[in-house]
């Protein structure tokens, strides 16, 4: 054997941490073996003994055998590490799997834990050293008293949940109960009723007397229940508010129901009456209204578009019905703040019916009818409110709404554009019939003036909404084709209409006025989510954050938007080279393709051949474009099943009216229908280069309309991606009051003002600096004074 004394280091080492961390050593040794100088190999031979090999058969027999023995070391490394020290997966499964095993492991030890607290131990009073018979959760850590000592300790703490340990369990107990010994037992027996009375305090030096009042209650955080001294605590109300505003299909009487069954585990048995929990809960929840709008808090509008708003979303939800068997006579509290007075939509509706006849029809357009898209409808007999229609801003805050009853009707979103067009200076109206909507608005402004200031706003129509209209409605009306209004896409209001949808379940049944306070308070509670979410909402869309394992981090500092311009710019440029479009022809074929659709006059100056292939030309880009996008936009089977449907029907109909086009013309201006079949089959690589219909080949243009309309997508979307009530009047300490509320309202606004800069900061850099810099940070004078005068009209300014 060889004392080479680097195979010497080789042998001696143990343990395989010693031999992982010497695997850099044999390397090493191996490389000097293999290129060692034959010199050098026979001093070697002449000094020491050696095995009578050849120099290249030991270099490879010792490489193969140490190669080897390396993973064979190194394998029982890794698995003895992994024995030893488990690793932590970042995988979500495995995470999931390993809380599963530790809470079964644990299952045990809780299970023993909760049988064990219902032992009765053998305790002393902790007052006294009298045996413990009584047992109180609120009297923590002196929990364990006997019955002298709980009579006396409750006979003011009535309200405390307390358990009896009578035959060794526990036995909740009402406060009316106490127990006593009797024949060597113990036993439960009722002190008769419990009355609870204002205390009444006395000063045996002066003899003056104090009794709290029931603003004391109110600072003491319970609010009446009724005009005398029953209460309710302020943490129901609000817990109550909280449930609604999250689940909105909750009931009145389901939370009361589930409050009876708690209070049932501590020994109460009384129950709590729904309509006085209505009447306080919307008493307290009012006063609430009106103390933040002294406070300046303007629950409908949107702080991020105020006053100038880029767009209002409009549209009518016909699930809010209710029905007309649930009568009431009570005023709504909350009249006209959300909901518009009735008699003042009944007026204007009256108003626009005088001075307009209206025409029945079916709300057509294109292969869809409409249900919203008509100016008369008839009322349902076992309803009163058909429906609400709401307006929201592109944010999806809600700004206003109207009870519907002869359904959607033009009228209703009218009044509602009217209503806000003044208040908050929007630019575009969006319907989902705005092909319907605005020209009918537009003939009704010529005998109605105070309607033309409504035209300074645009039409918009849905983004999605529009692809179940016609082609040439979608390139007019679509937001998506309109200059100035971004990426917005006029469906906010739909995701609004599904979270009031869920509260239908109990508006339907109850009166007119609960109604229409519950659901002001579902859209004040909606909008405050909402805005409390907003600064997040929209700083997240300036830059792009990347999450790699565990460890998420901003990257560059670079504005998705930007980024989005560059790419529909190069997009745009692309395709123009595509299809042959020069970059000066750019603006003449988006402008053609805006006419071809604007050209609606079939049947009116032109004859039949060319109404005929008008049809063809539309039908046939319709179908195009639909079947182009059957995958892009749908994300099941069951939808796509339904388009296929009616993609059939389409092109069952262009196919038909091709055939009478052909029956028309002479053999060489007819048009080849296996040509247009092979066209519709083969969307994806179809270039729109070469031409089908024969009236373009002996015209002029160059391009038929679809080669145009994609040159007139692509220019849209890359110009879209670079845009971017009186309370009557107040006491000296309401005045006080007051100021401390609005000094309140300033300091949070101003938190609120940090919070949002905070998360503009990461977006925007140093430059959310400055935003800082302009905020003010003393209140103004004429802020702060308040005039301490009771006058009405003061308080009617504010």
């Amino acid at each position: 054997m060889s004392t080479n004394p680097h195979w010497k280091r080789v042998r001696h080492t143990t343990g395989n941490a010693d031999q992982a961390l010497d695997f850099k050593f044999r390397v090493m040794d191996l490389i000097t073996i293999s290129v060692a100088p034959k010199e050098a190999s026979a001093s070697f031979e002449s000094a020491e003994e050696v095995p009578t090999v050849t120099q290249d058969t030991r270099c490879q027999y010792v490489f193969d055998t140490e190669m080897q023995s390396l993973k064979d070391i190194l394998t029982t490394a890794n698995v003895q590490n992994m024995e030893e020290q488990p690793s932590t997966s970042t995988s979500w499964r495995l995470r999931q799997s390993a809380a599963q095993d530790e809470w079964r492991k644990a299952r045990s030890h809780h299970l023993n834990c909760l049988l064990s607290c219902n032992e009765v131990p053998k305790r002393k009073c902790c007052h006294c050293t009298s045996p413990a018979i009584i047992r109180c959760r609120d009297c923590m850590p002196e929990e364990w008293l006997c019955m002298e000592c709980d009579i006396h300790i409750h006979f003011k703490l009535t309200l405390h949940n307390r358990e009896s340990c009578i035959d060794g369990i526990y036995k909740p107990i009402e406060p009316t109960v106490c127990c006593i010994e009797k024949d060597g037992t113990y036993c439960l027996v009722n002190q008769g009723r419990y009355d609870l009375h204002m205390p009444k305090l006395l000063c045996r030096l002066c003899l003056a007397q104090w009794t709290p009042d029931r603003s004391d209650l109110i600072k003491s955080g319970y609010w009446p229940a009724t005009v005398n001294a029953e209460t309710f605590s302020v943490d129901v109300f609000s817990t109550f508010e909280e449930m609604k505003t999250v689940a909105p299909s909750l009931s009145r009487q389901a939370f009361l129901r589930m409050l009876e069954r708690r209070t049932s585990h501590f020994g109460r048995a009384g129950k709590i009456h729904g309509d006085v929990f209505q009447r306080s809960f919307m008493e307290y929840t009012f006063c609430q209204f009106q103390c933040d709008k002294m406070a300046c808090v303007k629950q409908f509008t949107c702080p991020a578009f105020t006053p100038n708003m880029l767009a209002l979303c409009a549209d009518g939800n016909r699930k809010q019905y209710r029905f007309r068997q649930s009568k009431g006579s009570e005023e709504p509290y909350f009249d006209g703040t959300f909901i518009a007075k009735d008699c003042d939509v009944h007026h204007f509706v009256e108003d626009v019916q005088s001075k307009m006849k209206s025409t029945a029809g079916r709300g057509m357009c294109g292969a869809s009818r409409w249900s919203a898209a008509r100016e008369t409808a008839r009322r349902a007999n076992n309803l009163d409110e058909e429906g609400l229609e709401v307006v929201v801003c592109r944010h999806g805050v809600l700004l206003k709404a109207l009870n519907m009853y002869r359904g959607e009707i033009f009228a209703y979103p009218l009044f509602l554009q009217k209503e806000l067009q003044a208040a908050t200076n929007g630019q575009f109206y969006c319907t989902d019939i705005a092909c319907k909507y605005w020209p009918y608005l537009e003939k009704l402004a010529v005998s109605m003036v105070d309607l033309r200031p409504l035209l300074e706003m645009r039409p918009f129509l849905s983004v999605m909404h529009a692809k179940a209209h016609s082609t040439k409605c979608e390139i007019t009306w679509s937001g998506r084709n309109q200059e100035g209004a971004g990426t917005t896409a006029g469906e906010e209001v739909e995701m609004v209409n599904s979270y009031l949808s869920r509260s239908a379940l109990t508006t339907k049944y109850m009166t007119k006025s609960a109604r229409n306070d519950m659901l002001t308070i579902h859209a004040i509670g909606w909008n405050r989510r909402k805005q409390d979410g907003l600064h997040l909402a929209l700083s997240s869309r300036y830059v792009k954050v990347l999450t790699r394992c565990h460890v998420t981090k901003l990257t560059n500092n670079i504005s998705s938007t930007f980024q989005k311009a560059q790419e529909e710019s190069q997009r745009l440029e692309g395709l123009s080279r595509e299809l042959g479009c020069p970059e000066n022809m750019v603006q003449q074929w988006v402008h053609d393709v805006k006419q071809w659709a604007a050209d609606d006059s079939l049947g009116t100056q032109r004859d039949d051949q060319q109404n005929l292939q008008q049809s063809i030309e539309q039908m046939f880009l319709s179908v195009h474009q639909k079947k182009a996008s059957l995958y892009t936009q749908t994300d099941s089977n069951k939808i796509r099943h339904l388009r296929r449907r009616k993609l059939r029907e389409e092109k069952k109909k262009l196919l038909e009216t091709i055939k009478l086009y052909n029956e028309q013309v002479s053999n060489e201006e007819q048009i080849d229908v296996v040509k247009v079949e092979s066209r519709l089959s083969v969307v994806g690589g179809d270039t729109g280069a070469d031409l089908i219909w024969p009236w373009e080949v002996h015209s002029s243009e160059s391009s038929n309309i679809l080669t145009k309309k994609k040159i007139f997508d692509a220019y849209v979307k890359n110009e879209a991606s670079g845009r971017k009530g009186h309370c009557g009047s107040l006491s000296e300490v309401g005045h006080r009051g007051l100021q401390c509320l609005l000094q309140k309202r300033l300091a949070d606004v101003d938190e609120k003002f940090q919070l949002v800069c905070a998360s503009y900061s990461q977006a925007l850099g140093p430059n959310a600096a400055s935003l800082l810099e302009d905020w003010p940070q003393e209140i103004p004078e004429c802020q702060t004074e308040l005039d301490e005068s009771s006058d009405d009209s003061d308080f009617e300014a504010l």
